[in-house]
C-alpha cells in the first residue's frame, strides 16, 4: 500500500484591501476640502518700482453657503495672488477662482468659482459652536510631503486672545494639540459632527511640540456678515485707546476706583470711535457693552475663561453701537461709541493699507513708512533696527492722509553726491523747504514742477530713527530736474513717482534763490501774453474760464482769442 496521498493543496485567495470604514459625516465632509493652489507675485519694498519673481503656493480650502456658495481660505494663502486654482478632494482638474474678499487682519479669505460644473456633488459644511476645552477636532487638508488630504486629530488646549498679523488689534483664538503643517493652512477643523470648529491658520514655529491654532467661527462670520453687506473688508473694529492695569492699590485710591474695577486709559487717537464718543486719556474704562471689565482688562468669555477685553470689539461689525463705560474723578458715566476700524500712522499689511508707493526727487526714493518695508529692510539677524521704529508704531494719526516719509535709498548722481550714506535706518522727511510734510502725496505736490514755482534749491530736513541730530540735504531743483531722464532710465525706474500717487497744485511757496538780491527782469509785451496764455491754459484744465482782462497790460481781446484757439489747435505762434 503506497503512501497516503496527499490532499490537494488549496492557496488561498488574496484578500481584497478593504478600506477602513469611515464615519459618514467625515467622508461628505473630505468632499467639501479643496486644494488651492496660487500663483502669486509679491511686491519688492526695496526696488518699489519692481516685483518679485513669481512663487506657486498651495494651501486649504472647505465650501460654505452664505446665500451663495464660497470657499474659506486663509488670507495669507491667497495674498498678492495673480492666479488662483482649485482642486476637489478626488479630482485631478483644477478649476479657476477669484477671490472675493480678503480680510488680511483677521487672515480669512473668500473665493468664488464661476463655473457652476465645480459645485456638482459639494455640500457646504456648517459652522459649530465655540468648542470647549478637551474637545476632539480633526484638522483636514493637504500638508507637504503628499498630493491627498491628510487628516489629524487633537483636543483643544485653550481659548485665548492674540493678534493675527504682527501688531493688529487682538481675536480670539482657539490652541488645540492636533498637528497644523505647511499646506493646512485654511483647511477645517471639525468637531465630532464634522461641523466646523474653526479654520487651521497657524502652527508653532518654536521648540514646543503639538501646537496649532484655528480660528473660530465668530471671526469668520464677521467677515463673511462685512463682505455680504460692504462686499469689501474695511479691517477690525477698534477703540483707539490705550489701557494700563489697575491692580495696584495706590493707583486704584487714586483714581478713586473703591469697588469699581477696570483699566486706566492712557492715550485716546483722535480718529478713534472712543475719542469721538468723549472718552479723555486718564478716564477709567470700566465696562464695554455691559461687561465689566477687570483690573487686568479680561473680561468673563464663558464659566470661568477670562479673555482679553479687545474681544468684545474686534467681534462686533464695523458701525455697530456699543456702551462705554468710563470713571472720571470718581463719577461713572455712561457713553455710546460706534464701532470701526482705526487708521494707523503706520500701515501693517501688504495689500490692506500698506503699498510700495514711492517718489524720486534729485535721486532720493522716498517712501512711506509700512510694517512690510521696515521687514524688508531689516536684516533678521539685526531686531534692533525694527525697534528704531517702535514710537512710529505706537503713534496716531491726525489726519486721515497723514503718512510717516522715509528716506530708503540714493539713486547715485552728481546732484546727490556726498548724501549717499545718510538714508541709513530710514530717517523720516521731516519738512521740505520748511514746510512740514504730510504725506508722500504733498511731497508729489511741492516736487513735481519745480520750475513753476521759482524754487532753486529742495532742501530737505531729515530725522533719523532713535532721535539723533536733524540731517540736512540740499539739493539744485533745476539740476534735479534736468538730470531725472537719465537718472531714472539708468536705474529702469518707470517714472518719478508711482502712477497712484495724485498730483495737486502746489501751494505757493517763498523761493529759494541763488542770489538773495536777484530780481527778475520786467516782461517785455510779448513774454506777458505768454505767461497770460500759459496761465490761461493751467486754469482752463482745471474747468474755470480763464481770468484776462483788457487795459491791464495784456493783449487786445481779439488777440487773446486768436490766441487761446490757436492753443486748443495745438499751434501758438506766441511761444
Amino acid at each position: 500500500m503506497g503512501p497516503p496521498r496527499d490532499e490537494p493543496h488549496h492557496h488561498p485567495k488574496p484578500e481584497k484591501l478593504e478600506r477602513a470604514e469611515p464615519i459618514d459625516e467625515l467622508e461628505n465632509a473630505l468632499k467639501s476640502v479643496m486644494k488651492i493652489y496660487v500663483t502669486l507675485v509679491e511686491p519688492d519694498y526695496t526696488q518699489p518700482w519692481t516685483v518679485f519673481m513669481e512663487e506657486e503656493c498651495t494651501g486649504s480650502g472647505f465650501a460654505i453657503d452664505v446665500g451663495e456658495l464660497v470657499i474659506v481660505t486663509n488670507a495669507h494663502v491667497v495674498a498678492s495672488h495673480a492666479d488662483i486654482r482649485i482642486r476637489k478632494f478626488g479630482q485631478v482638474h483644477k478649476w479657476k477662482a477669484r477671490s472675493l474678499v480678503i480680510a488680511h487682519t483677521a487672515d480669512v479669505a473668500l473665493l468664488a468659482v464661476e463655473d457652476a460644473r465645480f459645485w456638482k456633488g459639494v455640500e457646504p459644511l456648517e459652522f459649530g459652536d465655540l468648542p470647549r476645552l478637551y474637545e476632539t477636532v480633526k484638522c483636514v487638508g493637504y500638508t507637504m510631503g503628499g498630493d491627498n488630504a491628510c487628516v489629524t486629530r487633537g483636543v483643544v488646549s485653550r481659548v485665548d486672545t492674540t493678534s493675527y498679523v504682527r501688531g493688529a488689534e487682538q481675536l480670539l483664538v482657539v490652541q488645540i494639540d492636533a498637528a497644523i503643517n505647511s499646506g493646512n493652512s485654511g483647511g477645517p477643523a471639525l468637531d465630532d459632527n464634522s461641523r466646523v470648529a474653526g479654520v487651521a491658520f497657524s502652527g508653532y514655529a518654536g521648540t514646543a511640540d503639538n501646537i496649532g491654532y484655528i480660528i473660530p467661527r465668530v471671526v469668520v462670520s464677521n467677515v463673511v456678515d462685512e463682505y455680504l453687506k460692504t462686499k469689501k473688508w474695511a479691517g477690525l473694529c477698534n477703540l483707539g485707546i490705550s489701557t494700563q492695569s489697575c491692580e495696584n492699590p495706590a493707583l486704584r485710591k487714586r483714581l478713586k476706583m473703591d469697588d469699581v474695577t477696570g483699566v486706566l486709559v492712557t492715550r485716546v487717537a483722535a480718529l478713534g470711535c472712543c475719542a469721538k464718543a468723549g472718552v479723555k486719556a486718564g478716564d477709567v474704562l470700566i465696562s464695554l457693552d455691559s461687561v465689566s471689565v477687570a483690573n487686568d482688562g479680561t473680561v468673563p468669555l464663558r464659566g470661568s475663561e477670562r479673555v482679553h477685553a479687545d474681544h468684545l470689539v474686534t467681534s462686533k461689525l464695523s458701525g455697530k453701537e456699543i456702551d462705554v463705560e468710563i470713571l472720571r474723578d470718581g463719577d461713572a458715566i455712561r457713553l455710546r461709541a460706534t464701532l470701526s476700524p482705526l487708521p494707523r500712522l503706520v500701515p501693517l499689511v501688504d495689500g490692506f493699507d500698506a503699498d510700495p508707493a514711492y517718489v524720486v526727487v534729485g535721486g532720493l526714493v522716498l517712501m512711506a513708512l509700512s510694517v512690510p518695508l521696515i521687514s524688508a529692510m531689516s536684516d533678521d539677524d539685526d531686531d534692533s533696527f525694527d525697534l528704531r521704529f517702535a514710537d512710529y508704531l505706537e503713534k496716531d494719526k491726525a489726519e486721515p492722509d497723514a503718512q510717516i516719509v522715509v528716506w530708503t535709498q540714493t539713486l547715485s548722481h552728481d546732484v546727490n553726491f556726498g548724501y549717499n550714506q545718510l538714508c541709513h535706518h530710514l530717517p523720516r522727511l521731516h519738512r521740505l523747504n520748511s514746510e512740514p510734510v504730510k504725506s508722500l502725496a504733498h511731497v508729489v505736490s511741492m516736487t513735481a514742477t519745480p520750475a513753476q514755482s521759482s524754487t532753486t534749491f529742495w532742501e530737505f530736513e531729515f530725522l533719523p530713527p532713535g532721535g539723533a541730530s536733524p540731517v540736512l540735504v540740499v539739493v539744485d531743483a533745476e539740476a534735479s530736474q534736468a538730470a531725472e531722464p537719465a537718472l531714472l532710465k539708468r536705474s529702469k525706474v518707470p517714472a518719478p513717482y508711482s502712477p497712484d500717487l495724485k498730483l495737486t497744485k502746489p501751494k505757493p511757496r517763498r523761493p529759494r534763490n541763488r542770489n538773495k538780491h536777484h530780481h527778475p527782469p520786467k516782461k517785455s509785451p510779448k513774454n506777458h501774453a505768454d505767461s497770460t496764455t500759459a496761465d490761461a491754459t493751467t486754469t482752463s484744465s482745471s474747468g474755470d474760464p480763464p481770468a484776462t482782462t483788457a487795459g491791464e497790460g495784456g493783449p487786445p481781446p481779439k488777440q487773446q482769442q486768436q490766441q487761446q484757439q490757436q492753443q486748443q489747435n495745438g499751434t501758438d505762434d506766441t511761444t
